[in-house]
């Protein structure tokens, strides 16, 4: 059985023992005195008695209103969350409803207040705050006793209503009460037992979930090596393809033209002393190699364009971008246009394709951004764009591969571009480039 119910059922169980046990000493108060009265005997009991007790009625009404409101605030208890206020002000409560319970029972019964202590002990949070009400229940449990305060003050002892039953009804009288407080004891020490296990659990919980967490930190941060060195090699991969993409290309294309040039133009000038008209066909034969290598290098360039700048627009392409990233990561992209979008040519479009994309790599690998605004106007003959982040910036701007590619990029198509670093708070491109119809 879970251990928090085992609290649950003790706790119930010692508020239904408690309430039994006042109920009882009431109900023996109230029916004594209707008993002294119909067998016509008050002048005998007040011989016998130093005080006159309290008005007989008046103990089990007011002990049982007492009672309903100490299990009506119980009841509000289990119903509040992270209140320390309130939950301290019903303890409080608990506390002075107990002792006026007490009070109406001459200080006969005081083991009302092991509800208020178990009280304290379940829902009042934060040690200084759990300490100082404890001592305070406990003073009072040990003060509150008929032997000390009947010295002060008229009190009247219950055993003195149980001594006018006969011998036999008396040893009934004491032995349920007897078991009622022994049950009363023994069912607050199994309470704080279950309570004290309780906590005893949870710590070994939370102590099994850090190192849980601890290990599976551990593992997260092994795993993030590995990719990092992975993502090193990957890219060193790339790198190593590509160069050798672009040594075949250069191979197959330029080598194989400049060598065919190199070669006919050694033979022109052999050949242009004696034979001038054959000098003219090798020269026209060399101006056909040299076209048709130029070619071949545009084709190698185009190869080099965007994949999806290919398939798609430049606008459609930003969109793709910025879906791509918002769907692989948790940084948030926002895309937003304004103009009359015209056709640029396709230089225009690489270079903004490159500048967004590179902005949306520094922003989410060196500034840690979580949202990126990207704004691109097209007006007045320009192409105004902007992309803001709100990554951690940088206190001084240095301008790495990233950011000086993109200037020589946008210088090359006489554009303007601008960095701005947001003291801390994130990282601005400025970016604007005349459109060549314009």
């Amino acid at each position: 059985m879970d251990i928090k119910k085992n609290v649950k059922i003790a706790r119930n169980i010692l508020i239904g023992i408690n309430f039994a046990v006042v109920l009882f000493m009431s109900e023996i108060i109230y029916k004594t005195t209707e008993l002294i009265c119909s067998n016509n005997s008050a002048r005998d009991f007040l011989e016998k008695i130093r005080f006159i007790p309290t008005v007989p009625w008046k103990v089990p009404i007011f002990t049982g209103c007492l009672l309903i409101v100490l299990f009506f605030g119980i009841i509000i208890r289990g119903r509040l969350h992270n209140r320390s206020f309130l939950l301290i002000t019903l303890c409080i409560l608990d506390l002075i409803i107990s002792i006026a319970i007490t009070y109406y029972l001459n200080m006969s019964y005081k083991g009302i207040m092991l509800i208020s202590i178990a009280n304290i002990v379940i829902y009042i949070e934060g040690k200084k705050k759990k300490f100082t009400l404890l001592i305070i229940s406990i003073i009072i449990y040990i003060f509150l006793s008929y032997d000390i305060f009947s010295i002060s003050y008229n009190l009247f002892s219950i055993n003195d209503y149980i001594g006018y039953y006969t011998v036999a009804e008396r040893f009934y009288i004491f032995s349920i009460e007897n078991i009622l407080l022994s049950l009363n004891e023994v069912v607050f020490i199994i309470l704080m037992i279950f309570i004290i296990q309780a906590q005893v659990d949870e710590k070994t919980q939370i102590k099994s979930l850090y190192e849980k967490l601890f290990r599976t930190a551990q593992e997260l941060e092994i795993a993030n090596i590995q990719l990092q060195q992975y993502s090193q090699k990957s890219e060193e991969m790339v790198k190593t393809k590509e160069r050798n993409r672009l040594a075949r290309e250069i191979h197959d294309t330029l080598g194989h033209s400049l060598t065919g040039i190199s070669t006919g133009l050694e033979a022109c000038t052999e050949l242009i002393n004696w034979d001038v008209e054959r000098t003219k066909i090798q020269l026209l034969k060399i101006s056909k190699l040299a076209k048709k290598g130029l070619l071949d290098v545009r084709r190698s360039v185009r190869e080099l364009r965007p994949d999806t700048l290919e398939r798609f627009s430049l606008i459609l392409a930003i969109q793709k971008l910025c879906e791509d990233i918002n769907g692989c990561t948790e940084v948030n992209i926002e895309f937003n246009i304004g103009g009359e979008v015209p056709k640029c040519d396709a230089d225009e479009e690489e270079t903004i394709y490159r500048v967004v994309q590179e902005s949306i790599t520094n922003a989410v690998r060196h500034g840690n951004a979580k949202n990126v605004e990207i704004s691109l106007r097209f007006e007045n003959g320009y192409v105004n764009l902007c992309v803001i982040d709100d990554g951690k910036g940088c206190d001084v701007i240095k301008e790495g591969f990233g950011l000086k590619h993109m200037r020589e990029r946008v210088e090359m198509l006489r554009g303007d571009i601008t960095f701005i670093n947001r003291d801390n708070k994130g990282f601005v491109i400025k970016v604007e480039i005349p459109i060549r119809w314009g």
